[in-house]
This record gives structure tokens, sequence and C-alpha cells, in this order.
């Protein structure tokens, strides 16, 4: 186990802005089974490498794949696997409940079911000269939240359509769309900040009423 040992708050703006063998495109119940913290390659921040294990449907029980976040970065949002990992690691934390803070040991995010879009993103061409593409990888697509702020319900778990959909690879064609859901409460979707519709009492998180 270990404590994420450096600064960090949960940024609840960020959870709502929704990726063993490749899965199919489908909702699915996960946990995450393991994480580990590791230095960036630049040494100017942290890395959580993520394993997630599928737990519902029952076909596809036990099944796993990877996800790789930059969760603390010095240049911030500027930094692109930052400006994507920070946000994932942030819905992470809300789809278990968790208020992560610099004192919050990773165990805390383990073993503890969320449903999910899971996705399959295509493999694109290797800059190597092989001509040859990088394999297809299964990644989260889309967090369904189960508090009180929740705006949507969480789907049933199965495929998407045949489950063979995939999300293009970067450049090479068009992404699907952001989903046009909101899952934030009313106050900060007018922008407000959370304090002004609970009366400047601190809740235990983000995302709680």
């Amino acid at each position: 186990m270990a404590k994420i040992g450096f600064d960090y708050e949960v940024d609840f703006e960020n959870t709502d802005k929704q990726g063993g063998g490749i899965l199919p495109n489908m909702y699915a119940k996960i946990w995450a089974e393991s994480i580990e913290l590791k230095e960036t390659n630049d040494s100017k921040g942290h890395q959580a490498e993520i394993t997630f294990e599928v737990q519902e449907p029952e076909a596809y029980k036990g099944k796993k794949f990877w996800a790789y976040w930059t969760i603390v970065h010095a240049d911030g949002f500027n930094f692109g696997q930052y400006k994507y990992g920070k946000p994932m690691f942030d819905r992470l934390a809300r789809a278990v409940d968790v208020n992560v803070t610099g004192d919050t040991d990773t165990d805390e995010l383990l073993f503890k079911p969320f449903v999910v879009e899971i996705e399959v993103q295509e493999g694109g061409p290797k800059n190597d000269g092989s001509g040859t593409n990088y394999k297809d990888k299964n990644q989260i697509a889309k967090f369904f939240f189960e508090d009180s702020a929740a705006k949507e319900p969480v789907p049933e778990l199965g495929l998407i359509g045949d489950g063979t959909a995939k999300r293009p690879p970067f450049g090479g064609g068009k992404a699907r769309p952001a989903a046009a859901n909101d899952n934030r409460p009313a106050s900060q979707a007018a922008g407000r900040p959370a304090s002004a519709a609970t009366g400047g009492v601190a809740k235990k998180n983000p995302w709680s009423k």
C-alpha cells in the first residue's frame, strides 16, 4: 500500500467531463484491483498505474485492463497526459466515494465496484517506420455515478450494440462525440460554488449532498 504523499485535492468539475484480451464495448461493473504510483519519465510528476477487473457481466468477470494516468505534474494542464489523467483519477475517486488528499492511501480506492462504459481504442500507426500499428486497447469511456448528485441512471450492464464499436486512433478519424450529460449539482452547473448551495457547510466529499 502507499499513501498519495503529495498535495492532492479532487477537482469536482473534472468528474463530470465525460475510455486478459480486448473487452468489447460495453457497460460493466468493475473495480480497481491495484494502484501503483510511479514518477513520470520527466521526473516532474507522478503517474497512477491501475489494474481494473470486471465484476459484471458474469461472462466477463475476472477480465482485466489497465490505465496509466498522470495525476500530478509540475506543468499542470499544459502537460497533455495530466490534462487527461487528472480528471480520470478524480472520477475514479468520486465513483468509489473517496475524497482523495495527500494523506489518502491508495488501498482506500481498491475493490470498490462502480459502473463504467468500457470502450475499445483502436491502435494507431507506430512512428518507427515499421508500417505496423499499436495494439487496440481498452479504456474507460465514461463513469456512471451513484451519489446523490448524479443526474442520470446507471445503465443496464452488457454489450453496447454488438460490442464491436471502436474509437478511432488519435488523428485517424472522427471520434465519438462526448456524452451530452451533466452530473453536476444545479448550483455548480449554474456557475456557483458548491458551498453556496450548502450554506458554506463542508461536506465529506465535494459531490455529496
